[in-house]
């Protein structure tokens, strides 16, 4: 009986002592993933071209954090452009892209894609251009402004005449029995009524036209206030340094030269509001089309472009108030990958996206701080 429980034992200890075995020595052989790189800052930043450790960014560490949380082991494959990058991707050479990888349709059916990693705003680098007497006098040229100056003097032009009739009879020293030089006079006393100064040169006897002053004096208000707002409005346009004033929205995209990332989503929104699109490689090919007036502006990321202005104070550009659209940042990988659906579960976690706001939040203050 003692013999027969030993080989028992033994038996066990050899049969439950294999696979653990087997399956360490597997996990040393699985080969690593090359992950390709390829962004801007400060989603991907490389400080030596030489050495792929030198990567860092806000891309990279969300990247690392998904490998942590499923213990993926990786190397780093960078390159500068993202249409290499997804060349790359369709060759074969590297398993994974991650940093400015943007689903387009164009590629939904060339790889997988995970859930967005992060989401940012489209927006237009311009030139600051000093005001120009024509950038001055546009302003007061639009329809905005000459409909309002208008109907002011619809409405002065109607008070008057009423206030002429109500008072041509009774008052006629002030407001004259012919037409003209009555609605002359009573265009001046709605005048004076509304712009609130009051000569009391012209003023209605009458209860009519007293009505009829006190009515436009309370209406005048609103007036006021509506036509000070445009004014100052348009006085702020045409003083400022704000170039291409002409877009107030997408709509006047149409026809305005700009600068792409290829292969990115800016594509199509540019394409979709009729832009002429340049597509480029990095932002610094956009800067220089900009510098060289090849191009109007340059469509990116707004997180890129405060980025850029950020660590270039002194350039003379600015980001327009117009947001063209939104930009998903997502992973792509080689059709059919194992890992899609395991990196959806970690992007949809909650403890991941706390992760990914907390690094987000982090980058912020480093590039708020690093100007001080």
């Amino acid at each position: 009986m003692n013999i027969s429980k030993l080989l028992t034992v033994f038996l066990l200890l050899c049969f439950n002592g294999t696979p653990i075995t087997v399956q360490a020595q597997s996990a040393e052989n699985q080969p690593k993933l090359r992950v390709g790189v390829a962004g801007e800052a400060p989603g991907v930043m490389i400080q030596d071209h030489q050495s792929d450790s030198a990567v860092t960014g806000i891309s990279i560490e969300m990247w690392e954090e998904l490998a942590i949380a499923l213990g993926l082991n990786y190397e780093i494959v960078y390159d500068h452009s993202i249409v290499n990058t997804f060349d790359q991707l369709a060759k074969n050479n590297i398993d994974i892209a991650i940093g400015g990888i943007t689903t387009t349709q164009q590629n939904i059916n060339r790889f997988d894609f995970t859930q967005p990693v992060h989401q940012d705003k489209l927006s237009i680098l311009v030139p600051i251009h000093a005001p120009t007497p024509l950038s001055i006098i546009r302003p007061f040229l639009r329809w905005a402004f000459l409909s309002s100056i208008i109907l002011i003097w619809l409405c002065l032009f109607t008070v008057g005449n009423l206030l002429w009739l109500a008072e041509r009879h009774c008052n006629s020293e002030q407001f004259p029995k012919s037409y003209l030089p009555g609605i002359r006079e009573g265009m001046w006393c709605a005048l004076t009524t509304f712009s609130t100064v009051g000569y009391g040169d012209r003023y209605p006897i009458t209860h009519l036209g007293r009505l009829i002053a006190g009515s436009w004096m309370i209406i005048s208000l609103a007036v006021v206030a509506t036509l000070i707002g445009g004014v100052a409005s348009t006085l702020s346009l045409a003083f400022s340094a704000q170039p291409y004033q002409k877009i107030q929205s997408t709509n006047d995209l149409k026809g305005v030269r700009l600068a792409v990332i290829a292969g990115s989503t800016g594509v199509q929104w540019g394409q979709y509001y009729q832009a002429r699109i340049v597509t480029i490689e990095e932002i610094d090919q956009g800067i220089q089309l900009l510098k060289s007036n090849q191009v109007d502006g340059v469509l990116y990321s707004r997180l890129v472009l405060e980025h850029y202005l950020h660590e270039n104070s002194k350039a003379p550009y600015q980001i327009l108030g117009v947001d063209v659209g939104t930009q998903n940042y997502s992973i792509a990988l080689t059709l059919n990958h194992p890992l899609t659906k395991k990196l959806n579960e970690q992007l949809l976690s909650i403890e991941m996206q706390l992760k990914f706001k907390e690094i987000q939040e982090n980058w912020r203050t480093l590039t708020s701080n690093s100007g001080d």
